[in-house]
């Protein structure tokens, strides 16, 4: 049996291809570098209609699905992997655990904005909700956010379907009227309570 070389969370390029790979392609990804959350990744795999060696390229997450970990046995994947790229050799997983939990919680983004011609805006949009939640500290620029008068809601652009666009034009009308009452302290307000149990619902249709 080939010996284990590494733990790697792998991923496939989702429906829109991207300018290196193509959709469905394989790719061994790795851990966020740059402290941004792993927006950016930097991924391992085959450049589109090339059976040359591995390529090393940086890829919005957004545009990668279904992610899992698996074991890294082949020596020339844990080559490319462990390659010195620009300021030095890259970080590596340092656990199975690690990259299964970290997995996890791309895949859930990978479901929320999966489906969409936005993906990046609906992602936004999702985490903005959860500032007009209950329990959470109200952001004024979150609400903002989420009144956006230049929010798309044309089918499959930002939301997949007229379900999600009905509870999005409910928490705007709702706050729309908190707005227009003027009132200071916006948590204070009797129809806040309401604002909670619509964004909740909303963000429960946008993750499903």
């Amino acid at each position: 049996m080939d010996e284990l070389l590494g733990w790697c969370v792998v991923a496939n390029v989702a429906a829109a291809d991207l300018k290196h790979f193509s959709q469905g392609t394989k790719l061994w990804v790795l851990p966020p570098q740059w402290g941004d959350g792993g927006e950016d990744l930097m991924v391992v795999g085959r450049h589109r209609g090339s059976p040359g060696p591995l390529c090393t390229m940086v890829v919005p997450r957004v545009h990668l699905t279904n992610f899992r970990v698996r074991g890294v046995y082949q020596p020339v994947v844990h080559r490319a992997l462990t390659k010195e790229w620009k300021r030095g050799v890259p970080r590596q997983w340092e656990s199975r655990e690690e990259a299964e939990k970290v997995a996890g919680w791309w895949a859930r983004d990978a479901a929320i904005h999966a489906g969409v011609r936005r993906p990046l805006k609906r992602a936004e949009f999702y985490h903005r909700l959860a500032d007009v939640l209950p329990g959470h500290v109200l952001q004024q620029w979150a609400v903002q956010d989420v009144m956006n008068p230049k929010l798309s809601f044309e089918l499959g652009e930002v939301f997949r379907d007229q379900h999600e666009v009905d509870a999005v034009r409910e928490l705007r009308e709702l706050l729309g009227t908190i707005a227009t009452a003027g009132v200071a302290n916006w948590a204070d307000n009797e129809l806040w309570p309401v604002v909670g149990t619509v964004a909740a619902r909303t963000r429960a249709l946008l993750s499903r």
